[in-house]
């Protein structure tokens, strides 16, 4: 009996040849062949184009600019140039997502180095169960496809709207065996496959509301940060270890580097535990920070139900406003 939320490349629909579909194949078919550009050339056209296309949404950057201020208000300075950087890296990012789904593993592994693995096979030669925690860097997939080509690995991962997108994105991040899960499945498979050996490779820096989650301060702001995390680490008695994926423009390849097992986690003090692993984040985040998915609407829910600082249709009062009080109220 198939786990439920299992998610699988799907088989061919000819439903996806419909005009509807040929901006995607479009897309498919360029990456496909752009893989076979020199690194160098192909991340110099990626970064270009980012710049340039991905800089043309007024709100994509008016998201990254609020949470900039509101993370990093020290680089105030710098915003400006790390938006720039961003956009660029978002860019070449994209382009290379058709070399890591099509290359050969050989050829894969040129283009990504594992750092801090001497610390995992610790863990596992211990006979540990071991939890990866990241943050949404923009090579994230590629770090976990990298590392599921040497180990046995479980994950979650959201369905992509676009059908045909979400069978290529699910064909290129399990194709060296990673399962993959959707979070509606619930925790019960990914419980299961650590028990049986797997690495958990998971995201813990979503905003998911409410429900199940704490607040627990995230570059000093309040943030619902989920408890799932170090209640799987205590079902499974699993180590938890924060890692991070970046491009290294010094070395011109991706690096995939593992950190050490956080201590005395889980403490039993869920607030004390989202709090850690806030921290932990924000270490990783730090080694790259124009990597980091600024993107994304890192705070929607707020204690005192306060509507978000983006711009959201059907939630009044939300929009940019001024970065918080750094003061984080412990809960009881």
């Amino acid at each position: 009996m198939a786990d439920k939320g299992k998610q699988q490349a799907a088989a061919f629909d000819w439903r996806w040849l419909a005009p509807r579909f040929w901006p995607t194949w479009l897309g498919l078919g360029c990456s496909a062949l752009l893989q076979w550009l020199p690194a160098p050339w192909r991340h110099t056209l990626g970064r270009v184009l980012g710049r340039r296309l991905l800089g043309g949404s007024d709100k994509r950057c008016a998201i990254i600019r609020t949470n900039l201020q509101w993370c990093l208000p020290e680089l105030s300075g710098q915003h400006e140039r790390i938006i720039e950087r961003y956009l660029g890296y978002a860019g070449q990012t994209m382009l290379d997502f058709g070399f890591f789904w099509w290359a050969g593993r050989r050829r894969f592994q040129t283009q990504i180095d594992i750092e801090g693995e001497a610390l995992l096979q610790s863990q596992l030669e211990q006979g540990r169960r071991v939890m990866l925690i990241t943050p949404h860097m923009l090579p994230i997939d590629f770090g976990g496809m990298a590392l599921s080509a040497r180990y046995p690995m479980v994950s979650f991962a959201n369905r992509a709207r676009n059908p045909l997108m979400n069978r290529f994105m699910t064909r290129g991040r399990t194709r060296f065996g990673l399962e993959l899960f959707s979070r509606d499945g619930g925790l019960r498979p990914i419980i299961r496959g650590m028990k049986a050996g797997k690495i958990l490779y998971i995201m813990v820096d979503e905003d998911l509301g409410p429900r199940d989650s704490v607040f627990a301060p995230f570059f000093g702001i309040d943030k619902a940060t989920l408890t799932s995390t170090a209640r799987m680490a205590a079902m499974t008695e699993a180590v938890v270890m924060p890692c991070v994926t970046y491009f290294n423009a010094q070395t011109g390849r991706y690096a995939f580097r593992i950190m050490a097992p956080l201590e005395n986690f889980p403490s039993g003090d869920a607030v004390q535990d989202a709090t850690q692993i806030n921290r932990a984040l924000e270490r990783v985040i730090r080694l790259a920070p124009e990597q980091y998915m600024w993107s994304l609407r890192i705070f929607q829910t707020f204690r005192d139900g306060s509507p978000p600082p983006y711009t959201m249709k059907g939630k009044p009062g939300s929009g940019p406003r001024p970065r918080p009080a750094s003061v984080v109220k412990r809960e009881r």
